[in-house]
């Protein structure tokens, strides 16, 4: 089988190309109020912070709960150190598999919806470049790219080193 970590970057090109397929490459503006609301902002102290950042805490906390207490996370990790012990074991790796993809198939689209957010237009173009930052961040947070080891919390950690480098 491919490795995962390819079949992603693959599905990522794929992905693009619908999108400019299907919004003819034409950035998309005016947007209806609630796909702009998660990028309104409020008073917090003297700063002033998106209602999208509080999206993304909560699924940070929901997540990290999620790998680190249910047997789902005990599974996740598992079957990222070693797909053919966790199987011998009895985890349903194949249905396992599907699940996680699934749950990272709905945060890129949570992620998108806070892109558009923040940006207020629907562009076709938007997050090409964002995919090393995305892996540099996973990576700088400890995560191995072979699988099986890694934390949310390491992951948040990395995107924070690679947001201060990239913004400031």
């Amino acid at each position: 089988p491919l490795p995962p970590f390819i079949v992603t970057l693959g599905m990522l090109n794929v992905a693009f190309a619908l999108t400019h397929i299907y919004s003819e490459e034409q950035t998309v503006s005016n947007l209806p109020g609630p796909l702009t609301a998660l990028g309104q902002t409020f008073p917090l102290g003297k700063t002033d912070i998106t209602y999208g950042s509080l999206v993304t805490i909560a699924l940070f906390l929901l997540l990290a709960y999620a790998l680190s207490s249910t047997g789902w996370g005990r599974h996740v990790y598992a079957l990222g150190n070693s797909p053919e012990a966790a199987r011998l074991n009895g985890i349903r790796t194949s249905r396992l598999t599907i699940g996680v993809y699934t749950v990272a198939g709905l945060l890129y689209g949570v992620a998108a919806l806070l892109l558009i957010s923040r940006t207020g237009v629907g562009d076709p173009q938007a997050g090409q470049t964002d995919n090393l930052d995305s892996i540099t961040a996973v990576v700088l947070g400890g995560t191995s790219l072979f699988g099986g080891r890694g934390s949310v919390l390491g992951t948040f950690i990395g995107v924070l080193i690679v947001g201060v480098f990239r913004n400031g």
